[in-house]
């Protein structure tokens, strides 16, 4: 007997186990659909709204040339060569040569040891407008010069959304001219930008002039240049020479950069940057006298990478800053974007 309700119990253990595997197992295969399913409503949702705003945009750009009624649509402007690299970080200096239609919406912290913490979210937009005329180009932009920045190279923040046209010229001589009308803050401004690429063995030298007027703050200018070299198809070395005037402020800002960037796939990317920054007539509340030396060493590095779809990348950036506002002590700075694309690029 004892025997026989051993058996029985071993019979109803099997059996248990096995509808507790089937129910397990009938779990486990409604979890992947729903999360299958949730990828693919995700992916699709991703994909309606990126040709939306592809058919927005080309809708604009049809009912303007019907307008103006330009009937050049055959003129081509020769695209700047980018790397992979630059490409994979898109920065100021990508974004600003690309001609597809798209949207980026940017969410943004900073935390820094000598200043407050500051929340930010920024939206740039372009349309191409390749039926009315194939160099122009409205924008909405809300630009943020940070002080840390190793593209524009600026000390001073300075935050302002910006709506205009950008006009392509046609390129002359390979000198690749960008003028641009547009309203930041309120106050209409104009724009040239001019740049010209130069091969030198294994380096790529790109020198940049811009002139601007503003209602507000007059003229300014200032120059750029970039010195690439590839290391590899993944790896890029960059050195950045930088000056710039504005009207009624004493002296000129000049600074230098080097950079280093790699991808070790298609989908994160690391980046290491070292900055000098001065301003030969630099004065601060500090330090009310004029001094002409350097005024800022930073460190940046930057680790930028997809998550969940390559339309949404994070960037983390920790930077250290020794700046004469400061007495040159120690600035730590954390800054960290989340950035979505959608249209034609990813």
């Amino acid at each position: 007997m004892i025997v026989q309700a051993s058996g029985d119990m071993m019979k109803q253990y099997f059996i248990a186990l096995i509808l507790y595997l089937s129910l397990s197992i009938n779990l486990i295969a409604e979890n992947n659909t729903t999360q299958h399913t949730f990828n693919k409503y995700v992916d699709e949702s991703h994909k309606e709204f990126s040709n939306y705003v592809v058919d927005f945009f080309s809708g604009v750009d049809n009912s303007i040339s019907y307008w103006v009624k330009d009937t050049d649509n055959n003129e081509t402007i020769e695209n700047q060569t980018l790397s992979s690299v630059d490409e994979f970080f898109k920065d100021k200096k990508f974004i600003e040569d690309l001609e597809s239609s798209f949207i980026r919406l940017r969410l943004g912290t900073t935390l820094q040891s000598k200043e407050s913490i500051d929340f930010n979210y920024k939206i740039r937009a372009q349309i191409p407008l390749s039926r009315t005329k194939k160099s122009f180009q409205l924008f909405i932009s809300d630009i943020e010069d940070n002080h840390i920045d190793t593209d524009v190279l600026a000390l001073k923040k300075n935050t302002s959304t910006q709506v205009g046209v950008n006009y392509f010229a046609p390129i002359y001589k390979d000198i690749k001219s960008k003028y641009s009308i547009g309203i930041s803050s309120l106050t209409p401004y104009a724009k040239a930008r001019y740049s010209k690429d130069f091969k030198a063995n294994k380096w790529l030298i790109q020198p940049t002039q811009q002139f601007k007027y503003s209602f507000k703050s007059d003229w300014s200018e200032e120059t750029n240049i970039y010195f690439d070299r590839a290391l590899d198809e993944r790896s890029l070395f960059r050195t950045t020479l930088h000056r710039s005037t504005q009207a009624h402020v004493d002296g000129f800002d000049y600074a230098l950069s080097f950079s280093y960037y790699l991808t070790p796939s298609h989908k994160k990317g690391f980046a290491v940057s070292q900055l000098f920054w001065g301003n030969s007539k630099y004065s601060c509340e500090i330090h009310p006298e004029q001094y002409s030396g350097i005024s800022n060493y930073a460190t940046q590095f930057s680790w930028r990478q997809n998550i969940f779809r390559k339309w949404i990348t994070y960037e983390i950036q920790p930077i250290v800053s020794f700046h004469r506002e400061y007495n040159y002590e120690p600035n730590y700075i954390l800054q960290f974007n989340l950035d979505f694309y959608f249209g034609n690029i990813n």
